[in-house]
């Protein structure tokens, strides 16, 4: 039997030989970076399926969470808030000025344009009247406190304030309170409260309590 004789590459054969492919840094980091975006994408896929899903039973209501916060159905509306209900029970702001507004049709809502942060203050007129129109059936009013030129809403303070047209004057303060001044109802609080007041304000106004019937 003869033998297989094994074959040897000779030195010009070896030189030709294609040198084996290795992965660039360059290569490695572009995998490494691309594997990172698809993780990220699946994360806020379903990040998002669990917000949308995530549910807190508050007595009679339902909230379900939002991009902003929370969406409940109030006298067949959608209501949307900042806090949960039980976010702010320890807030410990009266029920007279809400009890106050109960069953009012207009009502003027005013602030000081002047304020160091107005922008707060602004918002929080405007998300309570839109709340007001929808949830309670009350025509709210824009107004300001002060003269301002970049404002042409009409200047209401409390003293302009009746029994047929009450004021929620919205005030910055360094504390979160909620008082009735005569037919004025002052909503106080400083920047980083605003949104939380004006949730508890509409909560009691609605009447959102924790209880089963």
């Amino acid at each position: 039997m003869s033998r297989i004789r094994k074959h040897r590459r000779t030195k010009s054969e070896a030189r030709e030989a294609p040198p084996k492919k290795s992965m660039s840094k360059q290569m490695i980091m572009t995998i490494i970076l691309g594997s990172v975006m698809v993780l990220s994408v699946f994360g806020i896929m379903f990040s998002s399926y669990n917000s949308g899903n995530e549910k807190e039973r508050y007595g009679e209501h339902v909230f379900k969470r939002s991009t902003n916060g929370w969406v409940t159905e109030i006298n067949g509306q959608k209501a949307e808030f900042t806090y949960l209900p039980k976010d702010l029970e320890n807030m410990n702001i009266s029920t007279a000025a809400a009890d106050k507004l109960r069953g009012a049709k207009v009502v003027y809502i005013t602030f000081n344009p002047n304020s160091k942060h107005v922008d707060k203050f602004e918002l929080m007129r405007f998300e309570l009247g839109n709340a007001l129109v929808q949830l309670a059936d009350t025509y709210a009013m824009a107004a300001i406190s002060e003269n301002n030129s970049a404002y042409t809403q009409p200047i209401v303070t409390c003293e302009n304030a009746t029994a047929a047209l009450p004021v929620i004057s919205i005030m910055e303060g360094n504390e979160t309170d909620a008082r009735v001044e005569g037919e004025c109802i002052i909503l106080e609080s400083d920047d980083y409260s605003t949104r939380a007041l004006k949730d508890k304000f509409l909560y009691d106004l609605l009447e959102i309590k924790n209880e089963q019937k």
